[in-house]
């Protein structure tokens, strides 16, 4: 009789790290705030190694920037920096945008309509952050159901990256154009269309770099 093992439990480094990178990709924890190892300990009751591991492997990640006897800092992205990220992201999405054109299941394509149903209802009500939220998870859904999976956690990482510093990109006047430009990439998805997919995405992903370089965002160095 084969011997049952329950659930593998999350290491204690991995659990507070994941929960330190939500809430940064979430926006509770703002670019530049300082990240305190007591005060981490505490809240997940832990020790401090594992706060100092998980601060390790959040700044290889590049979400924080380590300081000496305080802990870490959320990392600040300049326009530079992060019009170097949406252009790495242009460069690679729609190969897997292309590849879910063929790939994706009625269900998953169900699913991404549903909530950009959803994401649409927030932005028209004012409620940025659950737009955001749910364009988030529309864009990865689209990613994930592509089936390249190293891509996928390239693409995933870079996604992650930007997502804190998005809410400043949506003071720009662009919500309106955006939600558009999502029904037509689904229209394209829709139709089994890869070209059209892929090159509707990539002009998407560009509008943002072009305004993100261009416009009034609030980001840091904007010129360095």
């Amino acid at each position: 009789m084969a011997e049952e093992h329950g659930p593998v439990k999350e290491p204690l480094a991995a659990s507070v790290a994941r929960g330190l990178r939500e809430a940064i990709v979430a926006g509770r924890l703002k670019p530049g705030e300082r990240i305190k190892q007591d005060a981490v300990a505490a809240e997940y009751e832990v020790s401090r190694s594992p706060v100092r591991e998980a601060f390790r492997e959040l700044a290889s990640e590049g979400f924080v920037v380590l300081e000496r006897d305080v802990g870490a800092r959320v990392t600040r992205v300049t326009r530079r920096s992060l019009v170097q990220l949406y252009s790495a992201r242009e460069a690679l999405e729609p190969i897997l945008i292309a590849e879910t054109a063929l790939r994706i299941s009625d269900d998953e394509l169900a699913e991404a309509r549903s909530i950009n149903a959803q994401a649409e209802r927030h932005a028209t009500a004012g409620e940025v952050a659950d737009y955001l939220r749910l364009d988030g998870d529309l864009h990865l859904l689209l990613l994930r159901a592509s089936g390249l999976e190293l891509l996928y956690e390239i693409t995933s990482s870079l996604w992650q990256r930007t997502a804190p510093h998005r809410l400043a990109y949506t003071r720009l006047p662009r919500l309106e154009l955006a939600m558009a430009e999502h029904r037509m990439i689904l229209d394209a998805i829709g139709r089994r269309a890869p070209q059209d997919a892929a090159d509707l995405y990539r002009v998407h992903t560009r509008h943002t770099r072009v305004a993100l370089s261009e416009g009034d965002a609030d980001l840091d160095d904007p010129e360095s």
